[in-house]
């Protein structure tokens, strides 16, 4: 990676090609990651130790997840059990991971949705966990925080389009006509004071819907073209198995909303944190990261080149239709340009060629495994043939009498029967087994089991079911 953006970066001038091959002058300072384990932070953590910065991953999880750890080898180190509504955990961390040279991200924070759904708690997690952040901050030193504002801090009477991060700080009073956009400026309120009183060096970037190829993702509003990308593979009957229905569209079709895909997104992130203060010209140095911009009658017309038969229904959801309007159609590019060297790569048919492809690729290795599995051949599964399944591909090699795989075999099954057949009828569906796939894996069941057992080793053959 550190070679693709190098040239990339050069080829579109000097401003961040230089910062970027200097970066290994700063690649010795330390970075901790706060909200690590979800979709942006996990990426962001890969981002910065390709880069050369050792990264301190640190989430609520107790134990944060392996690829993680995988991801960012040598230079990164995972901390679980460190809530932001937690000053002890924090503070702990700080003291043994952090110093004056160190770098902050604090992810921490519900999405739009989620807050809508429970303002209370969203408020103690994104207001008062920053607080937290700068409170241990401060007890060690370190000045750079870098905070991930939203699309949801406009509300009615900000611009539509060319919208600037300058426009929330030159409008602090504007309604964001919405919890979630009040607590952002919360957060933002908080790094002012933090600049003012510890001489502090925040950072906000203002971030628009995140698009990537992931399987799984939040509750947000933006999410929506996520959702629409995943059905539409489950509409076609390429794999010989069951369709999906229709998509639900949750917002109004012909509404614009600004998105970014999350390779875009890293490179405008890393642009931000390992930009020189000097070069940060805008207020409270403050910037959107912009990408693409389209409604989701137009994604849908550009799917269809993928997948003609993709079919939708619209079903207002009041809160996801409520954020979409009140949102910025498009944000500004040229601060972004000027300070980071920033601008997105990702336009409408590479995005969507993209993720239809990954969601694309998954689906035949869940396929394959859901046909093994289909003994009968009725798109369905019942517990003996999982059983046969696990027997016949995941125990092999030697035993001893007294430990053996086979004897195991049973609590695996059981866990999968247990997740697999949510209506209790002893059948497992085809959309079923597909939508456990995309946050599980048969070596995790198998792992899981194992810790809690005393048994051999599995050798896996196929890994996710």
């Amino acid at each position: 990676m550190f070679a693709r953006w190098s040239s990339d970066a050069m080829r579109r001038g000097p401003g961040l090609g230089a910062r970027l091959m200097s970066a290994g002058a700063e690649g010795e300072r330390k970075t901790i990651i706060i909200g690590a384990a979800g979709a942006v932070g996990k990426r962001l953590c890969g981002a910065l130790t390709d880069r050369g910065h050792k990264v301190v991953a640190s989430d609520r999880m107790e134990k944060l997840p392996h690829s993680l750890s995988v991801k960012m080898g040598s230079l990164g180190t995972c901390v679980g059990s460190v809530d932001v509504t937690d000053s002890e955990a924090l503070n702990k961390l700080f003291k043994e991971h952090g110093d004056e040279n160190t770098t902050v991200w604090n992810l921490a924070a519900p999405l739009s949705v989620e807050t809508a759904m429970d303002p209370s708690m969203a408020e103690a997690v994104t207001v008062g966990g920053m607080e937290k952040v700068l409170s241990a901050m401060a007890s060690v030193g370190a000045r750079r925080i870098c905070f991930t504002d939203s699309i949801g801090s406009f509300g009615a009477s900000s611009p539509r389009t060319g919208t600037t991060a300058r426009w929330l700080t030159e409008n602090p009073d504007q309604d964001p006509g919405s919890d979630y956009g009040r607590q952002k400026r919360g957060c933002r309120e908080l790094m002012s004071a933090f600049a003012r009183d510890h001489s502090g060096d925040p950072r906000f970037a203002v971030l628009p819907g995140v698009l990537h190829c992931n399987s799984v993702w939040g509750n947000g509003t933006t999410e929506y073209a996520l959702d629409a990308l995943l059905a539409a593979p489950h509409q076609a009957t390429r794999l010989g198995l069951p369709t999906g229905d229709a998509y639900v569209c949750p917002i109004d079709p012909d509404v614009r909303m600004p998105m970014v895909f999350v390779d875009d997104l890293m490179r405008g992130l890393v642009a931000l944190q390992e930009a020189d203060e000097g070069d940060l010209k805008e207020p409270e140095r403050g910037y959107c990261i912009p990408g693409l911009s389209f409604t989701p009658n137009e994604l849908f017309a550009e799917i269809r080149k993928h997948h003609p038969g993709f079919g939708f229904r619209v079903e207002l959801d009041e809160n996801m239709n409520k954020f979409a309007n009140l949102w910025p159609d498009e944000l500004a590019s040229d601060e972004a340009a000027r300070d980071l060297g920033y601008s997105p790569e990702f336009e409408m048919s590479k995005m969507v060629s993209t993720v239809l492809s990954a969601h694309e690729e998954r689906n035949v290795a869940t396929a394959e495994a859901f046909k093994a599995m289909d003994v009968e051949g009725d798109n369905q599964l019942d517990r003996l043939e999982i059983e046969y399944y696990v027997r016949r591909n995941l125990v092999r090699g030697r035993e001893s009498y007294g430990k053996t795989g086979q004897a195991t075999v049973e609590a695996i099954v059981d866990k999968l029967m247990n997740d697999l057949d949510t209506n209790r009828d002893g059948m497992v569906s085809w959309m079923t087994f597909s939508e456990w796939n995309r946050s599980n894996t048969i070596d995790g069941v198998i792992l899981r089991v194992k810790s809690s057992m005393d048994v051999p080793e599995f050798k896996v053959n196929g890994g996710r079911l």
